[in-house]
């Protein structure tokens, strides 16, 4: 018999097996439940309600304000230990910081690099310079990175060279930029920001900010033209697409710069002020490489020494021929934080990344990490917090800055936060369309010391949201 047949017949038999047990087993009564619905109500009657802590009351009527409604706020304080002392739902949700993220870059920096850590630029070439102040070879200048650097240090330099005795340089001079990546952006920057001062790029070899000062010379009534006017020191080839036009006595500056990072086009379009003239714009450098290399080139010249421009191999610059370094690393956080420069920002976060031979987000993420926080919702593209799409939670923001306050550096980082509220509080602002954030440190009424985080995303622009700010921290801080 196939086995088949045999399946079969085996289940056709189990079927009827099946059906006799169902006749003459005995039947299973169904289990009848008392249920009193009554008893609910009882134990709820006997539950306790859980009291809630000052500052969660503090904060939660805080938070009715009307200019908040529809807005995501995220809340937390730590103790001196590091302790949550409170923090909101949100507290917990990454949201994107703006400019409070230079905290982040900044304690950082001040670890991983020292306080003493300055950038520096130097003159060097493969080879030194003979008796007769002939250079045979390059004259290489190689930049360090530093956001810094001005016209008037490689004014220094160049004097430092000719007090050295060179004359004569039988190559090319060039401009090193090396150190930093060259993409001086990041994608993530905003188009309408990369072509304004404020939006500047972060290369090897910087140059006054990375600013480019446009003088504007607006017409004789609004509507006319507004002309730019001389003394702009940008590359020779540049191109002006010049749309800015002369609006009302006392209106500012309503310009907008377009131009992307070794561009050669820049646009702007806009208003200046009638009567104001010459009326200042500033927009982002977009090639201080090259700014700097013309620069160069002219002084050199001027100073009288001599570059013949042959082709040389360029080759490692091992001589030292004049250098310029930077003011230490403490002084250029105080600006950094006092302005909420991104270029200085970004220049940490790229020379850090560098240290660790890794991308800068990467680089700072693990540092934090090292120090034990554990992050979740971290998305840390830039260094000072100019791209949206930058993220991290309240209390990850806040747990970063109660490390640095009780690190080696700790009160020089404090030092360099903004004061007020008769001194009570110490913090970074950040502020962006449509965000408002705040990390740092308050003195309670007891003399205790807070670290703080205050994040709001989704408000209104329009919402004069600092004052209401303020009165969160004024009520914390004195309650008793």
């Amino acid at each position: 018999m196939q086995g088949s047949s045999i399946a079969k017949v085996i289940l056709f038999l189990s079927g009827w097996v099946i059906a006799g047990w169902l006749l003459v087993a005995p039947r299973i009564e169904p289990i009848s439940i008392n249920f009193d619905s009554s008893s609910i109500g009882e134990a709820a009657d006997k539950l306790v309600p859980v009291e809630k802590g000052p500052y969660q009351r503090i904060f939660e009527k805080w938070a009715t304000d009307p200019g908040l409604e529809g807005a995501l706020i995220g809340f937390c304080m730590l103790d001196g230990e590091g302790d949550t002392i409170y923090a909101s739902p949100l507290a917990e949700t990454a949201l994107c910081p703006a400019s409070a993220l230079k905290t982040v870059t900044s304690a950082a920096a001040f670890d991983l690099l020292g306080p003493e850590f300055r950038f520096e630029t130097h003159f060097g070439s493969g080879s030194a310079m003979g008796a007769d102040g002939v250079l045979d070879g390059n004259l290489v200048l190689v930049g360090g990175g530093d956001p810094t650097l001005e016209t008037a240090d490689l004014d220094a330099m160049v004097a430092d060279l000719v007090k050295a005795g060179l004359k004569q340089v039988t190559g090319k001079l060039v401009v090193d930029a090396s150190i930093f990546p060259a993409q001086a952006v990041s994608d993530h920057w905003n188009w309408g920001d990369i072509g304004n001062a404020y939006g500047a790029g972060a290369f090897g070899v910087n140059l006054n900010h990375n600013r480019l000062e446009i003088p504007f010379l607006p017409g004789t009534k609004e509507g006319e033209p507004a002309k730019i006017g001389p003394g702009l020191l940008v590359a020779k080839d540049t191109r002006w697409l010049n749309r800015v036009t002369t609006g009302p006595a006392g209106s500012g500056d309503q310009v907008v710069v377009y131009s992307e990072p070794y561009g050669r086009a820049i646009m702007l379009q806009g208003t200046v002020p009638l009567g104001e003239s010459p009326f200042i714009v500033t927009g982002a450098l977009p090639d201080p490489p090259a700014t700097v290399s013309e620069y160069l080139m002219a002084t050199l010249k001027a100073k009288g020494i001599n570059l013949l421009g042959r082709e040389i191999p360029i080759a490692k610059p091992e001589v030292t021929l004049a250098t310029h370094q930077s003011a230490a690393l403490p002084e250029i956080v105080d600006h950094l934080h006092f302005v909420s420069d991104n270029l200085e920002a970004q220049c940490f976060f790229l020379t850090m990344g560098g240290l660790r031979k890794m991308e800068g987000g990467k680089a700072l993420r693990s540092y934090w990490e090292q120090k034990g926080v554990f992050f979740r919702g971290l998305r840390l593209i830039d260094g000072s917090g100019l791209a949206r799409a930058t993220m991290i939670r309240p209390i990850d923001l806040a747990e970063i800055n109660h490390l640095a306050r009780h690190g080696s550096n700790g009160d020089r980082f404090k030092q360099s936060l903004k004061e007020y509220l008769g001194g009570s509080v110490r913090a970074k602002l950040g502020a962006m369309s449509g965000v408002r954030t705040e990390v740092g440190f308050l003195t309670l009424a007891d003399g205790r010391e807070v670290t703080f985080a205050l994040m709001a995303n989704g408000l209104d622009p329009a919402f004069d949201y600092w004052p209401l700010c303020e009165d969160l921290l004024k009520s914390i801080r004195d309650y008793k």
